[in-house]
C-alpha cells in the first residue's frame, strides 16, 4: 500500500465515526437504489460524491480499516450498478487517494465516453498511468468479485504549485 499522507492539519479527535459510517452506506445505498439515466444530466453523464464531510475522511486520525471500507462501499454500489438491467450505460468508480473525499460513482451513456478520456496531456493538467504491477485491490485488501477493468493513473495538477495524487478507475471502462 503506497503510504500517503491523510493529514488536514488538524489534531482533533475523531468522535461518532461509526455512527458516520452507517449514515454515509444507508446515504450511498438510497442514491443507487436505481440507475440514474445520465442523459437527463445537464453533464451528459450522472456521478454521485461521498455525501460526507471532506474533515471526516481525510483527517489525519481516520484509521485506514475505515478508508478501506469506504472505497469498498463504492465499489459494492458500483457492483450492484451494474448487476441491475442497464446494458445502455456503464458504471464505474474513482478512487482518488490521497484525496479519498474525490472519490466517486459514475454512469455514463455509453463505452464511447471512453474514447479519448485517459488521454491528459496538458500543461495544467497530466495523467501518467501507474506500473502495471499495481493494484488497488490488491494493495487495500478489497474485494471486486467481477471481472471488472482497473486503470491507475497518477495525477499531477501543475498550477503555482504541484498537486500529486493517484486516480483509480474500477468498472466498465471498455
Amino acid at each position: 500500500m503506497q503510504n500517503w499522507n491523510f493529514d488536514n492539519g488538524s489534531k482533533k479527535k475523531v468522535r461518532g465515526l461509526r455512527r458516520r459510517f452507517k449514515e454515509l452506506k444507508r446515504e450511498i445505498s438510497k442514491q443507487t437504489q436505481s440507475i440514474p439515466n445520465p442523459h437527463k444530466s445537464e453533464l451528459g453523464y450522472w456521478h454521485l460524491h461521498l455525501p460526507w464531510k471532506q474533515e471526516y475522511i481525510n483527517f489525519r486520525n481516520t484509521p485506514n480499516k475505515f478508508r478501506r471500507a469506504v472505497m469498498q462501499i463504492l465499489i459494492d454500489q458500483m457492483i450492484n450498478m451494474i448487476q441491475k438491467d442497464q446494458a445502455d450505460y456503464k458504471t464505474y468508480t474513482t478512487i482518488s487517494l490521497p484525496s479519498l473525499f474525490d472519490s466517486q460513482i459514475v454512469v455514463v451513456p455509453d463505452k464511447t465516453w471512453f474514447d479519448g478520456y485517459f488521454n491528459r496531456d496538458t500543461k495544467e493538467q497530466q495523467w501518467l498511468p501507474l506500473d502495471k504491477e499495481r493494484n488497488l485491490i490488491k494493495e487495500w485488501n478489497l474485494s471486486l468479485p467481477l471481472n471488472l477493468d482497473i486503470k491507475g493513473f497518477k495525477e499531477l495538477l501543475l498550477d503555482d504549485d504541484v498537486f500529486e495524487q493517484e486516480i483509480w478507475f474500477i468498472g466498465e471502462l471498455k
